[in-house]
C-alpha cells in the first residue's frame, strides 16, 4: 500500500494526494478521475479533510493564550491564571459645587446622595455623571451668605443601576450574572438581604485570593463570562460565607460610556436638592478623564501571565509591577527596580515609578494604599519602598511631507491635520509608557499610511527637558540628561531672568564645544553659557557631555520666567548618527572625554510628544511642525 501524505492543508494538494492514492489501487486503475463522477467524490473528500484540518488548527490556536484570537478563549485561559480582565472605567470629573438653600430649609447639614444626576454635553452628546459616594456638607458662611459647599466633588460618568436577585433552593452556589456589558466593576457594591421580609443587610467585598479568608468571610468573587458579561460568585462555607435560600442579593454599579465621555467639563444639576428657591453654583471644574474601554485582548495576554507569576506575593520586581497595576485603575504603566540596581545602589529599598493615565494624577493616598495593601502584606520583610517620579523626555518633531497633489482630493491643510492626528495617535498608543523606545521607522510607516499621495517624508527630531523652578532668587544646581548623543551648538532654552551681582538679565541657555570635540563623532564635553537678549555672553554656567546628553548647571539664580511658563524648556538636537530615541541610561565609566559610554536599561524614563506652542514672548519653539509640500510635475 502506498504511503498516505497527511501533512498537506491546501485543498488542491489534499485532492491530488487522494487521487494519487486511489490511482494506485487496482480497483480504480481504469477510471478517468477528471471526467467521471469520481471527481465529485474526491472534491467532497478533499473539502471535508480541509474543513477538519482548518477546524483542528483553529481549535489548537484557541487553546493557548499566546495564539488565541477570540476574546472568549483569551478570557477563559486568563481565568485559569486567576486573572479577571478589567471592565470599562468611568471618566472622573471634579467640581466645586455650592448650594445656597432657601430660607425654608432649616437643617444645618445636607447630604448629597450618590445617585444625584449631573449632566454634561460633549460633541453634541449629553452624558450623565453621579457623585462617587454620598457626601455631607455643613452650612457655612460664605461672604455673608449661608451655603453648602462641596469642594473637589468627584463625579463619575454613567448611570447608577441596581439589580436584585432572589436565591432559591439548590441555587446557592450558582453565579449571579450582571446583565450589563458596560459596567464599571470598580463601582460594584454587593449587599445581601436576609430575605424578602427580613430587611437586615450585610455588605460583601470583592476578594481575589483565598489565603486570608475563612468560612465566615463576607466576600464575593468576580469573573468575566463567555458572553462578555461579569458574574459574581459567593463562598461555600469553606472559602467564604455561603448564601442561603431566600437571600436577596442587591448589586448596584455604574454603567458607563468609557472613553467617549473623556473631556466633558461643564457639569450642571437640574434636580431640586434642598427645596424650591435654592441656588446652585459650579466652579473649579476639572474635565472628566481616565475613562477606559474594556481591557483589550492584547492587554489580557500581557497582564494575565504577569499577574499569575506574582501569585499574591511580592518578591521580584515583576511581582510588584503586576500587583501594583492591578491595584489602581489610574496607573497606565509602572516601573519597579531593586535598590541594588539603582544608581547609586541603595540596599534594602525597592524603587517604584508610576505613570498615570492621561488626565489623572497619582495621589499620596494612592501611594499609601500601594504600601499598605501590597508591599507590607505581600512584600519581603524589611524592604522599604520609595516612589520616584517619571523622568519625562519630550520629543519635538519637524515633519516635511512631499505629496502628489494630483493623487488626492484633500487640501494641504486637511492632509496636515491628518498627519498631526496620526502622530498624536502613535504617541498615545505606542509611547507615553515608561521605558518604551521611539523608532523612526515606525513613525515613518504611520505617516506614510495617511495618504497614498505621499511621496517623501522627512522627520527632524529634537529632545526637550523641562526644568521646574521651585526656588526663585536662590542659587540652585540643576542636573539632567537627555540619554542620547547630541549635536554641539544646538542647545536652546526659553527665556528667563537671571540675577548675578545684583544685575538681572533676560537670558537663555546656549552651548559651545571644547576644542577637542571634532566632527563627525563630537565625543567629549562643552560649556553651557547664558546668552542675553542682545546676543552677548553673560557668563559660563555649566557643562554638557555630548556623548551622554548630560547637562550640569551650577549655582544658577532664576528670578523670573516669561509668559505663563512654570519651567525652563531646554531643547537640543540628537547627534546626526542617532537613528532612534531610546530610553537607555548613558553613563561614562570615568569623567574624561576618552572614557567609554555604557548604556544601561532605563528605569523611569517616559518619552512623550512635545506640546510646546510657538511663542515670541517665552522664546518657545513649536513642538510639532508639519510642512506639506505639493508636487505636480514629474509624476
Amino acid at each position: 500500500m502506498p504511503q498516505i501524505n497527511v501533512t498537506e492543508l491546501d485543498f488542491d494538494n489534499i485532492k491530488q494526494n487522494l487521487k494519487t492514492f486511489m490511482q494506485s489501487q487496482a480497483e480504480f486503475s481504469d477510471y478517468n478521475f477528471e471526467g467521471s463522477a469520481l471527481s465529485v467524490l474526491l472534491d467532497t473528500l478533499a473539502y471535508n479533510t480541509h474543513y477538519n484540518a482548518v477546524l483542528a488548527h483553529l481549535l489548537a490556536n484557541e487553546s493557548f493564550l499566546d495564539s488565541a484570537i477570540k476574546r472568549t478563549s483569551v478570557v477563559s485561559l486568563a481565568k485559569n491564571l486567576g486573572y479577571t480582565p478589567r471592565s470599562r472605567r468611568c471618566p472622573i470629573g471634579t467640581i466645586n459645587f455650592t448650594i445656597t438653600p432657601s430660607g425654608a430649609y432649616t437643617s444645618s447639614t445636607y447630604t448629597l446622595p450618590r445617585d444625584t444626576v449631573f449632566t454634561s454635553s460633549l460633541n453634541g452628546t449629553t452624558y450623565t455623571f453621579v457623585p462617587s459616594e454620598a457626601v455631607t456638607a455643613t452650612l457655612q458662611d460664605v461672604s455673608g451668605t449661608a451655603k453648602f459647599v462641596f469642594s473637589n466633588l468627584k463625579l463619575k460618568e454613567g448611570k447608577r443601576i441596581t439589580n436584585s436577585f432572589l436565591i432559591t433552593t439548590n441555587k446557592e452556589l450558582d453565579p449571579i450574572i450582571i446583565p450589563n456589558k458596560d459596567v464599571d466593576t470598580s463601582t460594584l457594591r454587593v449587599r445581601v438581604q436576609t430575605s424578602g421580609s427580613n430587611f437586615n443587610i450585610e455588605t460583601y467585598v470583592l476578594h481575589t485570593g483565598i489565603l486570608d479568608i475563612d468560612e465566615t468571610s463576607k466576600v464575593y468573587f468576580l469573573e468575566e463570562t463567555i458572553e462578555g458579561l461579569y458574574s459574581i460568585t459567593f463562598g461555600d462555607d469553606v472559602i467564604g460565607k455561603k448564601l442561603t435560600a431566600g437571600n436577596v442579593v442587591i448589586v448596584d454599579y455604574i454603567n458607563t460610556n468609557g472613553i467617549a465621555a473623556n473631556g466633558a467639563k461643564t457639569f450642571t444639576c437640574s434636580a431640586t436638592l434642598t427645596g424650591g428657591g435654592e441656588i446652585k453654583a459650579y466652579s473649579g471644574t476639572v474635565a472628566a478623564s481616565g475613562g477606559q474601554n474594556k481591557e483589550s485582548i492584547d492587554s489580557i495576554k500581557i497582564n494575565a501571565p504577569k499577574y499569575n507569576s506574582a501569585r499574591e506575593r511580592g518578591v521580584t520586581a515583576s511581582d510588584y509591577k503586576s500587583l501594583i497595576l492591578a491595584s489602581n485603575e489610574n496607573i497606565q504603566s509602572c516601573s519597579v527596580w531593586g535598590g541594588e540596581s539603582n544608581d547609586p545602589p541603595v540596599y534594602g529599598k525597592v524603587f517604584i515609578s508610576l505613570d498615570p493615565i492621561a488626565g489623572q494624577i497619582i495621589t499620596q493616598q494612592d501611594k499609601d494604599n500601594i504600601v499598605s495593601n501590597i508591599i507590607d502584606p505581600k512584600g519581603s520583610i524589611a524592604i522599604l519602598p520609595e516612589f520616584v517620579d517619571p523622568e519625562y523626555t519630550f520629543i519635538t518633531l519637524k515633519v516635511s511631507v512631499v505629496y502628489n497633489a494630483n493623487a488626492t482630493s484633500l487640501t494641504s491643510g486637511q492632509l496636515s491635520s491628518s498627519v498631526s492626528s496620526a502622530i498624536s495617535t502613535f504617541f498615545n498608543t505606542e509611547l507615553n509608557i515608561l521605558n518604551k523606545n521611539f523608532y523612526f521607522s515606525a513613525l515613518h510607516t504611520i505617516i506614510k499610511g495617511v495618504s497614498n499621495s505621499f511621496v517623501s517624508i522627512n522627520i527632524i527630531p529634537s529632545l526637550q527637558k523641562r526644568i521646574e523652578i521651585l526656588d526663585f532668587d536662590r542659587d540652585v544646581n540643576y542636573t539632567f540628561t537627555f540619554n542620547s548623543r547630541v549635536q554641539p551648538r544646538e542647545l536652546h532654552s526659553t527665556w528667563f531672568d537671571y540675577t548675578n551681582n545684583e544685575a538681572t538679565n533676560k537670558v537663555k541657555l546656549q552651548d559651545v564645544p571644547d576644542a577637542d570635540v571634532v566632527s563627525p563623532e563630537y565625543n567629549g564635553f562643552g560649556t553651557v553659557f547664558l546668552q542675553s537678549e542682545s546676543g552677548s555672553k553673560i557668563r559660563d554656567i555649566g557643562t554638557i557631555d555630548y556623548s551622554t546628553g548630560k547637562i550640569t548647571i551650577l549655582a544658577m539664580r532664576v528670578s523670573a520666567l516669561y509668559g505663563s511658563e512654570d519651567s525652563i524648556r531646554v531643547s537640543i538636537r540628537p547627534h546626526d548618527n542617532v537613528n532612534d530615541i531610546l530610553t537607555n541610561t548613558l553613563t561614562r565609566t570615568t569623567p574624561v572625554s576618552t572614557a567609554a559610554v555604557i548604556p544601561t536599561p532605563a528605569k523611569n524614563t517616559l518619552l512623550a510628544l512635545d506640546d510646546t506652542v510657538l511663542s515670541s514672548v517665552t522664546g518657545a519653539r513649536t513642538g510639532l511642525e508639519i510642512n506639506m509640500i505639493p508636487k505636480t510635475e514629474g509624476f
